[in-house]
Parts: structure tokens; sequence; C-alpha cells
């Protein structure tokens, strides 16, 4: 089956377009292997216009219900692995799309949009993989409630990291700059907090833990010199990396391997495919200006299609 445009990944920028497309009445997929995005992941959303303050979930299960008045197409749960162009040329319109998913399935688009957003950084250190779910996590909203009476060392000096050091009974925070870098309304917040434990310049070096963790070993910067607490679970706030890996050199990346996009329209470097949202090379990551990217986007493949 040919569809006119197939939505990999969803999320605001995801969902939007899809709300979009449905619309301008296109036959269209989406598919996403994280349906909600990372703005589920986050507690409270307080800058999305008309709403003073909405849980992450309230506001996905709105934008959800929004996209499915509409009749339109969603495989959840769906990884996607390729993207490959067929036919036509690399700079003309008349290439058509193959979009291959893990289960082995393809499915054929004359358009398509990218809004696979992106995935949380890792360490790099001995014993994060081996204790990822038996302590180490990336999300606080998720993980938060098995910790709220426990010990727990916090890694990062962003936003993420200081959401995550307001759950557990005792935080160790830690980061390798001087000071915390959030935004200030949150710093005042962490500062008001006399269960939180400051480790500035500090680099992390191993998790340690045999069935679950245990320990943490962390070296201070200036001085060398590594130590080493006793914690229960580790939290991992670090940043992000775009997901664009599934396009191979389809379209072009810049050097943070973020997908290069044209503002005005979010189109690539290959006609035909859009990409928006965090998997892009735009200076602001914002919930509201995803969902821009998503409406930009759909209506951007609309023109496309009728030109083409």
């Amino acid at each position: 089956m040919m569809y006119d445009l197939i939505i990999i990944g969803g999320g605001p920028a995801g969902i939007t377009a899809g709300i979009y497309a449905s619309r301008k009445k296109l036959k269209t997929l989406i598919i996403a292997k994280d349906f909600f995005g990372q703005i589920a992941k986050t507690h409270r959303v307080d800058n999305w216009p008309g709403d003073l303050g909405i849980s992450e979930m309230d506001l996905m299960r709105k934008m959800e219900k929004h996209l499915k008045s509409f009749s339109i197409e969603i495989k959840a749960d769906q990884k996607v692995v390729s993207v490959k162009a067929e036919g036509g040329s690399l700079l003309l319109a008349g290439r058509t799309f193959v979009i291959q998913v893990e289960n082995g399935e393809s499915f054929e688009a004359k358009a398509v949009i990218i809004a696979t957003g992106r995935a949380e950084k890792k360490l790099g250190v001995l014993g994060e993989e081996e204790l990822i779910g038996k302590g180490v996590s990336y999300c606080s909203i998720c993980d938060a409630p098995f910790f709220t009476d426990k010990k727990v060392a916090v890694i990062g000096s962003g936003n993420s990291a200081l959401d995550s050091a307001k759950y557990a009974a005792e935080v160790c925070l830690f980061f390798q700059g001087e000071k915390v870098l959030g935004d200030e309304c949150s710093q005042e917040l962490i500062k008001q907090q006399t269960k939180i434990k400051f480790y500035p310049q500090t680099e992390i070096k191993a998790i340690g833990g045999a069935k679950k963790v245990e320990s943490l070993t962390y070296q201070e910067i200036i001085s060398g010199e590594e130590k080493q607490i006793s914690v229960d679970g580790v939290f991992i706030n670090i940043g992000s990396v775009p997901v664009a890996g599934l396009v191979g050199d389809l379209v072009a990346r810049n050097e943070k391997g973020e997908i290069v996009v044209d503002s005005r329209n979010n189109v690539t470097s290959q006609v035909g495919i859009f990409a928006v949202g965090d998997v892009t090379d735009s200076n602001w990551k914002q919930l509201i200006l995803a969902s821009a990217d998503g409406a930009k986007a759909a209506l951007a493949v609309y023109e496309y299609l009728q030109n083409k």
C-alpha cells in the first residue's frame, strides 16, 4: 500500500504533523516506537499556552485524543530501522520512500516526516549498562517512586537533573562545572532543599553493585582524587543525542548528528523527506516549537505532493 505520507515518531511534533496532514486529507501512517516522546518523561509543563500548568501525560493524552478524532493509521511500539529512497532523482520530486520496521514489515510513501526526537546520553562508565533497571535510570518521572525513602546520586546540572533531584530522601548532585546550569527558578527551588548535597567539578568513574546499585565512584577534577559513596540509585541526566541513524546518509546531518532542515518548511537535503522537532538542527528544543515544526512540515508536504 502506498501512503501519501509516513510520519516516523510521535511526541508533540509527530502528533501535530498527523493532525495537520489529516486535515489536508492526506493518506497518512504514523509509526512510533515511543508515541508520546520525551515530553512524557518530564514532570509538569508550565509553558504550553492555554494551560496554566499541566502534567505531561494529561497534555499528551489530549493531543492523542485530538489526533485520533481523524481517520489516521497509527502503528505504536514499532521501531523504524531504515528509510530508503527508490526511483527518481535526489534533487527532483518523483522518488518514493520505503520504511522498514524492526519486525520485518515495510511501508511505502510519497513523502516522509521524521519526528524521532532524541535519546538519553549515557555516561559510558563501568557498571552503567549492567545496572540499567537495577538502580540506574535516565527518567526520574518513571522511576522516582522507587526511591522516595532512599539515597540517590543525580548526574548532571541542567533542568532534567534538577528535576530528578527533587524526589529521593537524600540526593547527591554531581556535575563537572562549578555551578548548576538549569533555569533560575529550578535552581532556586533546589537550593532551598537541605536534603541535596552538591558535588561540583566531579567526574563519574564507575557504578558499583552486584544485583543492584550499591555505590558510585567519582573523581574530583581539581585534585584528581578518586572517592566512593554508597547510594541506592543513580539518575543520569547529562543531555541527549538525536535519533537519526535510521536515515543513514540519505539526508544531511550536522556535527552533532542532527538532521539539517530549511527552517521555512522543514525540508531536508533529500526532496520529499522532512524533519521536525528535537531531531533537527533547530536552535531551541522546546515543546511549542516542535509542534510548530510538525504543522509547518505537514503543510509543506501537502504543497510538495500537489506540485508533484
